[in-house]
C-alpha cells in the first residue's frame, strides 16, 4: 500500500531557525481562535510547497504532556487536511511557511482543532490565490 499522501514528512515541518526567525520578523498574521496564524511566502523554493510549525506556549500549559497532546492533535488535523493548500501552492509555484500558535488558555478537543485548522488552511489558500493574480 502506498502511504505517500498520508504521512507527515520531516521536510514538511518548519524547523530551520533562520526560517522561523524570518517568519516572525516578516510574516503577516491573523487570528482564528484558538490559534494565531503567522504566514509568509518564501522566496527560495525548496522541495516542499508548504512547511508549517505548531507552538503551544509553556506559560499557558505548564505540563509537557498537555503541550504534546495539543501538538499531536494539531499535526494530525493538518496532515489530514493539507492536500488542497499544497496543490494550490504547487500550481502557483510558491512556497508557504506558516506557524500555528495556540492562544487559548484551555485545551480544546480534536474536533474543534480540526475545524479551525480547515478554516485556517482555506483562508491561507484564499490569501495566496488573491496575491498570485
Amino acid at each position: 500500500m502506498n502511504n505517500e499522501g498520508f504521512t507527515l514528512k520531516k521536510n514538511e515541518i518548519l524547523s530551520k531557525r533562520d526560517d522561523i526567525n524570518l517568519l516572525f520578523k516578516e510574516g503577516k498574521s491573523f487570528n482564528e481562535f484558538p490559534f494565531k496564524v503567522i504566514h509568509r511566502k518564501n522566496v527560495n523554493l525548496e522541495k516542499e510547497p508548504v512547511q508549517f510549525g505548531v507552538s503551544i506556549p509553556k506559560r499557558l500549559f505548564k505540563k509537557a504532556v498537555d503541550r504534546n497532546l495539543l501538538k499531536r492533535r494539531c499535526k494530525e488535523a493538518y496532515r489530514l487536511n493539507r492536500k488542497e493548500l499544497k496543490n494550490s501552492c504547487n500550481k502557483q509555484h510558491i512556497q508557504l511557511h506558516f506557524m500555528l500558535i495556540f492562544i487559548s488558555k484551555e485545551a480544546v478537543n480534536y474536533q474543534i482543532i480540526e475545524q479551525k485548522i480547515i478554516i485556517t488552511l482555506q483562508r491561507l489558500q484564499a490569501i495566496y490565490a488573491e496575491n498570485s493574480q
